[in-house]
């Protein structure tokens, strides 16, 4: 596969995986859980965020390798947490995917009432599944349209917002509400609240492993990289917090219905001429964006597998664009599972697909994390000048980093509704481990 990124293409790509479904639609999740302190939420899981994004890029701008922090973790601790690794993120980006389209099906809806959502779920799959088998150029032109739309939204909000906040917009049935004023207006279900939503905020930051991805396809990874993932980090955590800041002063906390993205809930009360489908396309572009990037991420997640012979070789075939179309038509099949689930629990599937892809995410992002304390200490001993970017803060933020993360693992039981994906993550891991050492005993892997 070539080059086909510049910086500008990178930094679009990476914020139309990251910025999706999980802003727009689990925002109100979160806020049902962790009340007004659903900012402290946004603002903690943005720095974790940013400081895996430079752990990620300080590694692949040492080695650019494609498959990334799966490609590095196997060089220090063995290739039986690549295999593990790569499948986790495989995984985990099916279930972003599906949670995607399981989004934008419920966007549809919103126009479509008495349509059921598995009719949407195999379109967008289908459509998103063509697009995709367009050259890298190709693809990072759709997102860039994408990517800008919901940006652009979420810039319109914040403005909106502050507008409202300062008096120059009087939106009639809107007053400004104070949640800050106590602690027990901030943080009504206290610091429970706070760890408890931690595994859906942590989902809306989830697309990072995108960029260590993408970096294999773009041009001069040494000086595009480390300045795209500034901007990508700051846009990224000045949005979400500042557009849950006006969410939250904007209505009442408790409000907020799961099954409806509250920006829309919010249109709705302006009672503007068809300002909520507006925005209701807006969230939809997000979804659609969100499933068209993750699709990217997976495909080639497999792609890379199948490269160190940890996958069929099935999947290292590419068409004329560069495109591994056996490794997308199988990311893309999975996403069928979207239409049943969402047909078996229409009402649950976006809270059940979202917090399981978090939990195999964050399982990536603590490998990350680990790998990253002992791959700069094995560069630096052994060839001092491959290390051009380095991660501020180490080795503590490593360790800072490992330690919260050990943290929202142990803390998420606290929402109920995460449980069974906790459970079916430590199995999954249960299950890759132990399929690893098989297939090597059987000589199955190299």
């Amino acid at each position: 596969m070539g080059k086909g990124f510049n910086r500008n293409r990178l930094i679009i790509m990476s914020l139309g995986n990251i910025i999706g479904s999980g802003i727009f639609l689990g925002s109100s999740t979160v806020i049902s859980v962790a009340g007004p302190a659903a900012l402290l939420s946004y603002l903690a899981g943005g720095i974790i965020m940013a400081f895996e994004v430079m752990f990620i890029t300080e590694m692949c701008v040492i080695n650019p390798a494609p498959g990334a922090f799966r490609v590095h973790a196997s060089e220090i601790f063995g290739s039986w947490i690549g295999f593990v690794n790569g499948w986790m993120f495989w995984c985990s980006g099916i279930l972003g995917m599906a949670s995607e389209v399981a989004a934008a099906a419920i966007f549809t809806q919103f126009w479509f009432p008495k349509i059921p959502l598995w009719v949407f779920c195999i379109i967008y799959a289908a459509v998103m599944a063509v697009i995709n088998l367009n050259d890298l150029k190709g693809l990072s032109s759709l997102e860039m349209v994408l990517a800008s739309v919901k940006v652009i939204a979420l810039i319109l909000f914040i403005i909106f917002g502050f507008l409202t906040l300062i008096g120059v917009i009087n939106a009639g049935s809107f007053k400004i509400y104070n949640p800050f004023s106590s602690y027990k207006s901030f943080m009504p279900n206290g610091l429970k609240g706070i760890f408890a939503s931690m595994i859906m905020v942590m989902f809306s930051y989830t697309g990072t492993g995108i960029i260590g991805l993408a970096i294999a396809d773009t041009e001069n990874p040494e000086k595009n990289a480390p300045a795209a993932i500034t901007i990508i980090s700051s846009t990224v955590l000045a949005l979400y917090v500042l557009s849950i800041f006006f969410l939250l002063i904007l209505t009442p906390w408790n409000t907020f219905s799961s099954l409806e993205s509250p920006y829309v809930q919010i249109m709705n009360r302006l009672k503007i001429p068809f300002s909520d489908s507006i925005l209701n396309f807006i969230v939809l572009s997000a979804a659609l964006s969100g499933l068209n990037s993750s699709m990217y991420s997976s495909s080639r997640m497999l792609n890379s597998l199948a490269r160190d012979g940890q996958a069929p070789k099935l999947f290292l075939k590419t068409n004329k664009n560069g495109v591994p179309v056996f490794a997308l038509g199988l990311s893309s099949t999975v996403l069928l599972l979207t239409a049943i689930l969402s047909y078996v629990l229409p009402s649950k599937v976006f809270v059940i697909l979202a917090s399981s892809s978090g939990f195999l995410a964050m399982f990536n992002w603590l490998t990350i994390s680990i790998t990253h304390y002992f791959y700069r200490k094995k560069w630096l001993s052994k060839d001092p000048e491959r290390v051009k970017y380095k991660a501020p803060g180490y080795p503590y933020s490593s360790f800072a980093l490992i330690t919260l993360i050990l943290a929202i693992f142990l803390t998420s039981p606290l929402y109920p509704g995460q449980v069974s994906g906790l459970v079916g993550g430590i199995v999954l891991l249960s299950i890759l481990i132990l399929c690893y050492f098989v297939l090597k005993k059987f000589k199955v892997l190299k």
